[in-house]
């Protein structure tokens, strides 16, 4: 099964919960029972959007993300050039602690931090041009890797609905 950024963990005791919260046909599929006649749930990384569905159902907390926190320590150590993305609420949500945070993280080795918020401002400015130089007839705008990737697996036929314009995190990441 193709591993993804969401997978299965020990917790996982095969009720099926997930299965029906699930909008991806066959994205999580039950394995064959071990030993102990239990089954487990997996993710089929190429089916799954990552939208979350399954996290908000599993009682038994189950599923998690895929941590690329030890690989981000050790491109700093390598001396890789790293950029940070931060979200405008890291600052709200930690007012006392983002100064001394992201000061550390500078000192680790970190080379440019960007505030997604400046993404969005890239975004605002893509979608004005597009409509004023496009026959502007409605789309779908993509702030939410989700829904475009539920789009381009399930409904393709809705693709040239999207705009061609980035999420304020991606415009901000082609920024970096």
């Amino acid at each position: 099964m193709k591993k993804g950024l969401v997978y299965t963990n020990e917790n996982c005791i095969g009720c099926n919960k997930c299965i029906r919260a699930c909008s991806c046909i066959g994205a999580c599929v039950s394995t064959q029972p071990d030993e102990r006649g239990i089954s487990q749930i997996e993710v089929d990384g190429s089916l799954c959007v990552a939208c979350g569905a399954c996290f908000d159902v599993c009682e038994h907390k189950a599923r998690a993300f895929r941590d690329d926190t030890e690989d981000f320590f050790k491109d700093l150590e390598n001396g890789e050039a790293v950029s940070l993305l931060i979200a405008p609420a890291f600052q709200a949500n930690y007012p006392n602690e983002y100064a001394s945070v992201l000061g550390g993280l500078k000192a680790l080795g970190v080379r440019r931090m960007i505030n997604v918020s400046f993404g969005a401002d890239i975004t605002t400015w893509g979608y004005i041009n597009y409509i004023r130089e496009h026959d502007f007839s409605g789309g779908i705008s993509q702030p939410c890797p989700a829904v475009v990737g539920y789009i381009e697996r399930y409904i393709p036929e809705l693709i040239p609905k999207l705009f061609p314009v980035q999420s304020p995190l991606m415009c901000a990441a082609i920024y970096a």
